[in-house]
């Protein structure tokens, strides 16, 4: 059985993302669809950094989660950061039933189809956090923990034996 998740767009995310990403998802595995769009939360911007909070967009995940009843991803253009850290490319709750994902890093080529494999790793790798999932030591494991773009590039869109072990398959 596919695990189902609905994807949450947050306002100024590509519609031509959302859909590529709905079907890379497919591909991998899990049954996606999409939630209307949200507005992107109040007060998560700080104009000191010029990011937004990633906690505020997860928060708000994590209450279409509860509503919808499944897990939800959002996904957002803006560029986030969390406590302690410079930016993230995602933030989940582990275990849990709600992630983020900000394409705004993802998207630093002008190779469409790169973005697009950023997409699907960055989202798989969250949501393996809301499957209980910790990070990888394996560099080529969706799980590794992505510093940089490089890191991303490197490393593959699924789970390696070791972690899907842990998801029981």
């Amino acid at each position: 059985m596919k695990p189902v998740l609905a994807i949450l767009p947050f306002r100024g995310t590509a519609r031509a993302a959302l859909a590529a990403l709905i079907e890379d998802l497919a591909l991998l595995g899990f049954d996606a669809g999409l939630l209307p769009e949200a507005e992107v939360p109040e007060g998560a911007y700080d104009q000191r950094r010029h990011q937004y909070r990633a906690e505020a967009f997860l928060g708000l995940a994590r209450r279409a989660a509860g509503a919808a009843g499944k897990r939800v991803l959002g996904v957002t253009d803006r560029d986030l950061y969390a406590e302690g850290l410079n930016f993230v490319f995602g933030l989940a709750e582990s275990p849990g039933r709600a992630a983020v994902i900000a394409l705004a890093r993802l998207r630093q080529t002008d190779d469409t189809a790169r973005q697009r494999a950023r997409a699907a790793k960055e989202a798989v790798h969250e949501l393996g956090h809301t499957f209980g999932l910790d990070h990888c030591s394996d560099p080529r494991c969706v799980m590794y923990f992505s510093n940089t773009l490089a890191d991303t590039d490197r490393k593959g869109r699924e789970f390696c034996p070791s972690c899907r072990a842990q998801l029981g398959g």
